[in-house]
């Protein structure tokens, strides 16, 4: 068959990957770099019909596929069209979620379905790619036809061993391979030249065996990966008695030793119901520390990366990870965690446990993350059901739906000016603070006095940043020498929250936040005759401007505050939102 590989056809064989099928020609899929053809690095991610960060090793070839590289440095070009009409999910149960079908899982299998139990098992082999193991516990596979997910009583990840990569100068260069991925290729008929071997040789392939300790790739390019990276030429090892020995070859093939392919594991075992077994689980020995080459492939950090933030005082392993970007990439430390918990042991005296792994191991399009999923990232208040029924037309405002109007704008407007209207402002932000230092605290905040204010009063305020520019207003409630109410704009209630706790935080003060923007609602009745309808409905002696009271309004509890934004008379009814 033919694909399309960055704008060229290419003849690929029936049952090709995408990979194997570049690789049959002679190609690299990406730009250099060792090659695993087993789903754990990002050296064969492409491109594939326009969705980017896809594992061309575990993606069959079709006729008219669309494969473009990524570029050398950064990822693919992020596009503003969808890629695909829709995304099919399925839902599915069992009591057993096997993910992987060697050795360890196919056991696990049998024995759950001797004691009679359904049992289902996943395997990248077979098209089911598992993406993340969450709460419940809940399997999410992705297939060619939809996204699965899978209720489970008891998840057991059997996902294997991968293959440890080499790190040394020169492991970006083309034509190096793992010994599994020497063995694939070989039996795919793909010809691989003159092999050399280190560690390891692999089975059914002839191949010189480099005796001694790898020192470094050689090639006819600088092997850093980009563009004009080169093919590897020959591996160079030390021998015991310290002279180095250079193998020529076309292919180098490295087998080194395995790591637990652990990702789903360290994500997934966080949650009741998930276990790892078999090679996922064990602990093999770390390998070596080099002191020179790309250890982590999916963000080009180097070694030298490693002792450049250890030496500004990054001593914990999550912290070498962040200060470098090592494992921050596609394969979550695949590749690059061994090699990160061996440099931080030796320079630490003490192993480290790997670093926390989070779902997705695999990078999903915002179409395949989102299916299925109905969630609506506007609030609504609770009295959005009863503006419907009573013919709103509905907007978007400060992070809500809201009433934009009834029908007749005019009419509405005049209402205030000559009557009386009510107004949805439960999208309002409303804060308490209490403590002993609320007084300091707001005054710290508000460009204003806040002590002078008498319980029973309130004041507007506005809310500063540190160079004096507004960032929100709203009105400062006293009700007790040190209990404040606070309110702030329906768009900006969120950020003066986070606001308001880091200053005190920061401040050291005595004060005690409670944000209660979600469990009150409130209702603004204002106009020239807001007075007496609140006076039908139970509140005599409505309180004066800027004053509050607690009073009930048609027999619900209410916190009412006479203030205005209308430029009429304004009470604000604050109440529960049952």
């Amino acid at each position: 068959m033919r694909i399309v590989l960055d704008g060229a056809p290419l003849e690929v064989a029936d049952g090709d990957t995408v990979a194997l099928g570049v690789l049959r020609a002679g190609q690299h899929p990406l730009h250099g770099g060792v090659l695993c053809l087993a789903g754990d690095c990002p050296n064969c991610v492409a491109e594939v019909d326009g969705v980017g960060w896809v594992r061309t090793c575990q993606t069959p070839a079709r006729p008219g596929m669309v494969v473009r590289r990524h570029p050398s440095v950064g990822g693919p070009p992020l596009y503003t069209t969808p890629t695909a009409a829709s995304t099919v999910v399925r839902h599915a149960a069992a009591d057993m979620v096997v993910v992987g079908a060697g050795d360890s899982g196919r056991a696990a299998a049998a024995q759950a379905r001797a004691a009679g139990r359904t049992v289902l098992v996943l395997d990248a082999a077979d098209g089911d790619e598992v993406v993340g193991v969450y709460a419940g516990p809940t399997v999410i596979v992705r297939t060619a036809a939809a996204m699965i997910h899978v209720r489970a009583a008891e998840v057991v990840v059997a996902t294997g061993a991968a293959e440890l990569h080499p790190v040394c100068p020169g492991n970006r260069l083309r034509g190096i391979v793992t010994r599994r991925a020497a063995e694939r290729l070989a039996a795919a008929g793909v010809p691989l030249g003159r092999v050399v071997a280190v560690g390891l040789a692999p089975d059914g392939l002839v191949a010189t065996v480099a005796e001694g300790t790898l020192v470094r790739f050689d090639g006819d390019g600088d092997g850093d990966g980009d563009g004009g990276a080169g093919a590897v030429t020959a591996v160079v090892v030390v021998g015991p008695d310290g002279t180095e020995r250079s193998y020529p070859c076309d292919t180098a093939v490295v087998g080194l030793g395995l790591a637990p392919r652990d990702v789903l594991g360290r994500s997934g075992a966080v949650h009741p119901g998930v276990r790892v077994v078999g090679p996922a689980a064990q602990r093999f020995a770390l390998p070596p520390v080099p002191s020179q080459g790309t250890v982590c492939p999916c963000s080009q950090v180097e070694m030298a990366d490693l002792d450049g933030v250890w030496g500004r005082g990054f001593r914990e392993l999550e912290l070498v990870k962040r200060a470098s970007l090592c494992g921050t990439g596609t394969c979550q430390g695949a590749v690059c965690g061994p090699y990160l918990q061996a440099f931080v042991a030796a320079r630490s005296g003490a192993v480290p446990e790997p670093f926390t792994a989070r779902p997705a191991a695999r990078q999903l399009t915002i179409g395949e993350a989102a299916a299925a999923v109905q969630q609506d990232p506007f609030r609504r208040t609770p009295l959005h059901d009863e503006h419907l029924r009573l013919g709103a037309r509905m907007d978007r405002w400060g992070g809500w739906w809201r009433p934009w109007h009834y029908g007749d704008h005019v009419a509405e407007y005049w209402a205030v000016r000559e009557a009386v209207s009510l107004g949805d402002v439960s999208t309002l932000g409303k804060m308490v603070v209490d403590g002993p230092d609320t007084v300091e605290a707001l005054e710290r905040l508000y460009p204003t006095t806040i002590g002078d204010i008498r319980p029973g009063r309130s004041r507007y305020v506005l809310l500063l940043n540190e160079r004096g520019h507004v960032i929100d207003d709203g009105m400062v409630v006293r009700e007790t020498e040190t209990r404040f109410v606070l309110t702030f704009t329906s768009g900006g209630a969120a950020n003066a929250e986070m606001w308001v706790r880091d200053w005190i935080e920061t401040w050291g003060l005595r004060v005690h936040v409670l944000d209660r923007t979600m469990a009150l609602a409130a209702i603004n009745v204002t106009g020239p005759l807001a007075g007496a309808l609140l006076g039908r409905l139970g509140l005599d002696e409505p309180p004066r401007f800027l004053q509050h009271v607690h009073a009930a309004v048609a027999g619900v509890d209410c916190h009412v505050m006479r203030l205005s934004f209308t430029g009429e008379a304004s009470f604000e009814l604050h109440h529960d939102v049952d």
